[in-house]
């Protein structure tokens, strides 16, 4: 026999299988559409459809939040946008982070009742988004104005407390681990101080850009963080996070939004607040565990800086979440 015989006698073999092979009808016991199955086949026995088949329910427990497997995926990207206007409280504010951006960490790392802490509430997105998705929280302001505002839109008092307070004095008001989360931004010690006016301004001649107004510093309250010097400043942020440290649970995180800044007046081109942050955050306790870019350049309009000299900078269009983790048993 020659090897195109073979080939078409085997071949004939399987169109007789195939038109031999019976499937059986069914209700798929997975997605209870209507499908068939051959007869004689796991498939068949099991009632499955296709896109049933081989598909086991995950029945590990997510000890972390209420994410599905492909939501955890979906908001892990170490570069992000966080879209949203301002609303009328947030413009009072002058630097409040997007609802959308504390959402995002709120569902990343909490659970519906989790407990939420923003050490620096401001007009209190925190307090918003955490009442929207089934938390509880506290949010500390330094501002009886700010506080104010914070506090005008809560639903549920029980659960969601602003308290008008130096945040140095949070041993006072909240027990050790005792917060499931902290999300906040600091006041950025003398950023609001150092960059002033309308930083668009200047180069008006090179560009058909309106001005555009930096925040301006929060008051001149003296336990106003953001009216200390850098050094004051960071020396205070270890003390904060080594109390925030202690009330935050083993094995939770917590997510502090910062940005770099230039301090030109003093001839310092890039202050690298990020990487002090994580110093301090280091020194109080905390284990860094992501860094996360914020990409706000949609957002920020682009200006002319150093030219024409040979001094080139760049627009600072993003900031830095950076995530922390309390981790007990962290080694140094």
């Amino acid at each position: 026999m020659s090897k195109e015989e073979v080939w078409r006698q085997e071949s004939n073999s399987i169109e007789e299988a195939k038109i031999s092979n019976k499937s059986t009808n069914f209700e798929c016991s997975g997605c209870k559409i209507l499908a068939n199955a051959p007869t004689e086949t796991k498939r068949a026995d099991l009632e499955l459809c296709k896109e049933c088949f081989g598909k086991k329910k995950d029945r590990r427990q997510n000890k972390l939040n209420d994410l599905t497997g492909s939501e955890w995926a979906l908001l892990s990207k170490s570069v992000e946008q966080y879209n949203g206007k301002r609303t009328e409280k947030q413009r009072m504010h002058g630097a409040a982070f997007p609802a959308s951006l504390v959402e995002s960490q709120i569902k990343i790392y909490t659970k519906k009742g989790d407990l939420v802490l923003d050490p620096f509430l401001g007009v209190g997105t925190t307090i918003e988004v955490a009442e929207s998705l089934d938390r509880k929280s506290i949010g500390i302001e330094l501002s009886p104005e700010f506080a104010t505002l914070a506090s005008r839109d809560i639903k549920d008092r029980e659960n969601h407390k602003v308290i008008c307070d130096d945040v140095r004095n949070l041993k006072k008001h909240i027990p050790y681990d005792f917060i499931d989360f902290i999300i906040t931004s600091p006041p950025y010690a003398t950023l609001l101080k150092t960059v002033k006016g309308a930083f668009a301004y200047k180069w008006r001649e090179h560009s058909e850009l309106n001005v555009v107004a930096n925040p301006q510093p929060y008051s001149k309250h003296e336990a106003d963080l953001g009216n200390l010097t850098y050094s004051e400043f960071m020396d205070t942020l270890v003390q904060i996070f080594q109390d925030t440290f202690n009330v935050l649970k083993s094995n939770s995180y917590a997510v502090w939004v910062v940005k770099d800044y230039r301090d030109l007046k003093n001839n310092v081109p890039m202050v690298n607040f990020h990487s002090d942050v994580i110093q301090a955050a280091d020194t109080g306790g905390f284990t860094l565990w992501d860094i996360r870019i914020y990409d706000q350049t949609k957002f920020r309009p682009l200006v002319v800086l150093g030219y024409p000299s040979r001094n080139y900078y760049l627009n600072i269009g993003h900031s830095y979440i950076l995530v922390f983790k309390k981790v007990e048993n962290k080694k140094h």
